[in-house]
């Protein structure tokens, strides 16, 4: 029998989620599980039914349940379903296609930086980028992502039209992820470059089953490719641009995106370089402000052709340093090229002076002498940087935070 879901607590048959599917009397409009199967079957559940609903994440806090207007009592509220009995997996595709049009869902974005983002998407733009074929029937996904967080839908949907297997590797120890890729013959992955690089120190050999390897969601890193290409030799490594507000919009075999025909109508890049994407492309959100028709991104981009561009930074991103503007991706790239660099992340600390200072929060490999590799890395830095842009103050750290989405914490 075909594996529907696999992680380290559970696996799942695609007879056992049909079986499940069947049993289930209700749903809850809020969508608020721990167990990542849980949430991919009441997913697949709301589909079926048409129902609307609403993931939250499990990690959110008791403050940001309640700013947004949500209580447990509220989160615990079910609707009894209307029996459908499921006979197969082409059934469960069947009643998906009947409700495209009626069912939704609604997101929320990390509540890090304040009150969390509320969007809403129609299935004709949360399944924009789903491949179906005879050919992706065979593909076996690693998924590496949280499920209530847009790049982990893409993912589920890929997955579910093409009646995949998922092999959640997203919280699973990273000492039997090499293991687990060989066991289960995943052919498929996509995450982000943090999440990667927190998973090749323990990737001890070759993986020659990977077929197609995706990055997305941080900026492209060359290093961390070859990387990737080393262990994943016969893999295709692509890079994606995706947001919660518009969905998968972008692949590239390297850091320059073109802009297709078919979307040249629907994307331009302003005066400040900041990309602009057309509300036709948006999910549906009170939060959205847009200027004539036009929503700025966030994301600062450099045009290489008329069509091609490639990401720079975050607008928020964006470093004031005594009146200079500095990009950490910029200082991170040089970083991470010194020899026995594990992952880097520069930050910002207030400053009476300049107004900010620059931090390097730095991983360096075992049996490194600290004081040795500050004094090569502030050496390097200098020869390859302008001054403002080298950090004053350098940190070792065992690990460096991330997001629940698996991204590097910058605030």
């Amino acid at each position: 029998m075909k594996i529907f879901f696999h992680s380290e607590k559970k696996t799942k048959t695609y007879e056992d989620l049909i079986k499940e599917i069947n049993e289930q009397k209700s749903i809850k409009k809020y969508i608020k599980e721990k167990e990542p199967y849980e949430i991919i079957k009441n997913l697949i559940v709301s589909l079926i039914y048409g129902e609307k609903i609403e993931l939250i994440d499990s990690e959110f806090t008791k403050e940001e349940i309640e700013n947004l207007g949500l209580s447990e009592k509220k989160l615990k509220e079910k609707k009894i379903l209307e029996k459908i009995e499921i006979k197969n997996y082409e059934q469960i595709i069947k009643e998906i296609e009947k409700n495209k049009e009626i069912w939704e869902i609604t997101l929320y974005t990390s509540g890090t930086t304040g009150r969390p983002k509320k969007v809403k998407h129609k299935l004709k733009t949360i399944a924009r980028s789903v491949k179906k074929s005879e050919e992706n029937k065979k593909n076996i996904w690693g998924y590496a992502y949280n499920p209530t967080h847009f790049a982990g839908l893409q993912v589920f949907f890929q997955t579910l039209y093409n009646k995949n297997s998922i092999i959640y590797i997203f919280d699973m120890e990273r000492k039997k992820i090499e293991e687990t890729l060989k066991k289960y013959g995943v052919t498929h992955i996509s995450a982000t470059p943090t999440y990667y690089r927190t998973m090749l120190p323990y990737i001890k050999n070759e993986i020659p089953n990977m077929q197609k390897v995706t990055t997305g969601g941080e900026k492209y890193d060359q290093e961390l490719e070859k990387q990737l290409q080393k262990i994943f030799p016969n893999a295709k490594i692509r890079n994606v641009y995706a947001s919660t507000e518009a969905g998968s919009l972008f692949s590239s075999k390297g850091e320059i995106f073109k802009i297709s025909d078919r979307m040249k109508d629907k994307i331009k890049i302003n005066e400040e370089k900041e990309l602009l994407i057309h509300k036709s492309l948006l999910g549906e959100s009170e939060t959205f402000e847009l200027t004539n028709e036009w929503y700025k991104t966030g994301d600062l981009v450099e045009k290489i052709e008329e069509k091609q561009f490639k990401f720079i930074s975050r607008k928020t991103e964006m470093i004031n340093i005594g009146g200079y503007k500095v990009n950490p991706y910029e200082i991170e790239k040089e970083i991470k090229k010194i020899e026995g660099i594990k992952d880097v992340i520069v930050k910002a600390r207030k400053n009476k002076i300049t107004g900010n200072i620059l931090v390097a929060l730095i991983q360096i490999e075992e049996k490194i002498d600290k004081k040795e590799k500050e004094k090569e890395i502030n050496q390097k830095l200098k020869q390859n940087l302008q001054k403002w842009k080298i950090p004053r103050i350098i940190k070792f750290v065992e690990t460096i935070e991330l997001t629940r989405t698996g991204k590097k914490v910058r605030n």
